[in-house]
C-alpha cells in the first residue's frame, strides 16, 4: 500500500497496536491473536536497549509478516533514526512511529511514500512536526484530557494521535475532544503474553475496535 492508502485506512480503523516486548518467540502467536480481534495496524518497536536495535527489529517484523502480513499493515515504532527508517521501508513497513520530531526522519519517511507520526508534546513542537510533513503528530504522554482539549482549540487542524493512557474509558473521550487515532499497548500486557492467554487478547482487542467504531 501507498502512503495515502496506509493513511486512509489509520484514519478509519484509528487503532495502532503497538508491539513492544513481545518474545519474538511469541510474536506470530500474538499477531495472529491480534488479527483474529480485528486488529489491522500493528507497529513493531525498535528497542534502543538491545545490543542491536536494528536486528532485533527485523527478527520481530519478519516473525509477524510471516504471521499476519496478509491481514495487517505494519509500521516501526521508536524509530530515531534515517537508516532506521530505510531499513522499516526494507522490511515492508508502511508508518514511521516516533518519541520525538526529528526533521530528517519525518523528510524521509515521506520520500518513501510512508506515512509519518513523528511525537511531540508542545505546541511549538506539534506545528513544527506538521510543517516538516508528518501526518498524524502523535501526542507524547497525555494524561489528562484537559490537555489535548486545549490544544485542540487553535490546534484542531492538525491530525493528532493518543499514545499513553489508551483504554475503553478514556477513548470516548479522547475522540470526542478530537483525536483521531490511538496508538496502545496497554491491553497487551506481559502476563497475558506470558500465560499465552490469546483468547484474551483477541477479546481485549475486539472490545478497543468496538469501543473506538461506537463513539466514532
Amino acid at each position: 500500500m501507498g502512503g495515502n492508502e496506509v493513511l486512509a485506512g489509520i484514519e478509519k480503523e484509528k487503532l495502532i497496536v503497538i508491539f513492544r516486548g513481545v518474545p519474538t518467540e511469541d510474536a506470530a502467536d500474538v499477531a495472529r491473536a491480534l488479527a483474529d480481534g480485528g486488529v489491522k495496524f500493528i507497529e513493531i518497536t525498535y528497542n534502543h536497549c538491545k545490543d542491536d536495535p536494528e536486528a532485533y527489529f527485523e527478527e520481530q517484523m519478519m516473525a509477524v509478516k510471516a504471521a499476519v502480513g496478509d491481514r495487517v499493515c505494519m509500521g516501526a515504532g521508536t524509530v530515531l533514526t534515517v537508516d532506521q527508517v530505510e531499513l522499516a521501508c526494507r522490511l515492508g513497513a508502511g508508518y514511521i512511529v516516533s518519541p520525538n520530531s526529528n526533521d530528517a526522519v519525518i523528510k524521509r519517511t515521506k520520500e518513501l511514500d510512508m506515512v509519518s507520526i513523528p511525537g511531540a508534546m508542545t505546541p511549538t513542537e506539534i506545528v513544527h512536526a506538521r510543517d516538516c510533513g508528518a501526518d498524524i503528530v502523535k501526542l507524547y504522554i497525555v494524561d489528562d484530557i484537559n490537555h489535548v482539549k486545549y490544544l485542540m482549540g487553535p490546534l484542531g487542524h492538525i491530525p493528532m494521535q493518543a499514545t499513553c493512557n489508551v483504554s475503553l474509558d478514556t477513548i470516548p473521550q479522547f475522540l470526542k475532544a478530537g483525536i483521531k487515532a490511538f496508538g496502545t499497548r496497554a491491553f497487551l500486557t506481559n502476563d497475558l503474553i506470558e500465560k499465552k492467554d490469546y483468547k484474551e487478547i483477541e477479546k481485549r482487542a475486539r472490545e478497543h475496535i468496538e469501543i473506538i467504531k461506537a463513539n466514532s
